[in-house]
């Protein structure tokens, strides 16, 4: 069965579910490899594309205020839509099991390191292997208390 690769913003919260129950529901954005991202990048590849379609997911979690924590995951095709006419958002709907996440991705200012929110610069990240699961929810941290 073939499989699509889709870059998932998930939270610290998200990150801990994973860890601890190795699913998550999803019903949310994830970026992927478009026919837009093709279109928009003609003389790329693969590689290329998959990047443009990474820093999208960063770009959107510093968008959205939350720290830059992206799953890199492949995703049965049956629940990726592709609704979007162009750039490489898609929405991810169903079950996502650990083994299906090929590698995560945080932001270096996740991390504690000094970094710039220019929105037309590249996010700077670091790659983690699933692995390390349990040791990067321990750097991002753990919530805050919403009763504090």
């Amino acid at each position: 069965m073939s499989h699509v690769r889709v870059y998932l913003p998930i939270s610290p919260e998200d990150a801990q579910r994973l860890h601890r129950e190795r699913s998550l529901e999803l019903d949310h954005p994830g970026f992927a490899v478009t026919d837009a991202v093709r279109t928009s990048h003609p003389g790329g590849d693969q590689e290329l594309w998959e990047y443009a379609a990474l820093q999208d997911a960063a770009q959107h979690c510093l968008d959205t205020g939350a720290p830059v924590l992206v799953a890199a995951a492949d995703i049965d095709p049956h629940q990726v839509h592709d609704s979007e006419l162009e750039g490489s958002r898609v929405t991810v709907a169903g079950t996502l099991t650990l083994p299906r996440v090929a590698a995560l991705h945080v932001g270096d200012e996740a991390l504690g390191a000094e970094t710039s929110h220019d929105p037309d610069a590249e996010v700077e990240l670091s790659w983690y292997d699933t692995t390390e699961l349990g040791h990067l929810v321990s750097l991002v941290g753990e919530p805050p208390d919403p009763k504090e």
